[in-house]
């Protein structure tokens, strides 16, 4: 039992650190946000720099609570080869259980509202982008060069057809 206690306190102190770095996560994705609104692309190179240090160490306090709970699931005598959180706290059903599963409710909220601010600021980086590409295109086809004359302001005109119209006796 004194190896369970101490299984499920791990459980709890990883659980612990993966909710910090999802409070990490959600300030830099809103934080992204504002820089995307704002133009802002010297700060989104330092967020997006900061979120990816973030994920890399979600990864590895993930796959750490994957060790752990495999072994806490085979202490508890969970038959599952990847045991739940929700299957352990359920056994487990201990004041240490009701606060896994509570870190484990508060990072499913997190990580969804991540997920949802991050798809709004893919939003707005496709909105740049277009914008970009829009611009682009606007100054390319006002510095190119027109095949034939026009009155200034008007669209280039590309039709090599005009110009086979001009009269040519000398």
């Amino acid at each position: 039992m004194n190896d369970v206690l101490s299984l499920a306190t791990s459980l709890e102190d990883l659980l612990v650190q993966e909710f910090r770095a999802c409070q990490s996560l959600h300030q830099l994705t809103q934080e992204e946000r504002q820089a995307l609104s704002k133009n802002d692309l010297s700060r989104l190179e330092v967020i997006l720099e900061q979120k990816e240090v973030v994920l890399d160490e979600l990864g590895q306090i993930e796959d750490r609570r994957r060790m752990v709970t495999q072994n806490l699931g085979d202490q508890i005598g969970l038959q599952h080869t990847n045991p739940t959180i929700t299957a352990i706290c359920q056994r487990l059903n201990s004041e240490v259980g009701h606060r896994i599963k509570h870190l484990k409710d508060g990072i499913s909220a997190l990580a969804e509202e991540v997920k949802i601010m991050t798809s709004g600021n893919h939003a707005l980086a496709m909105i740049a982008l277009e914008r970009v590409d829009a611009l682009q295109t606007i100054l390319i086809d006002s510095l190119r060069p027109s095949l034939t004359y026009d009155r200034p302001g008007t669209k280039a005109s590309t039709h090599f057809d005009l110009v086979w119209d001009v009269d040519q006796r000398a």
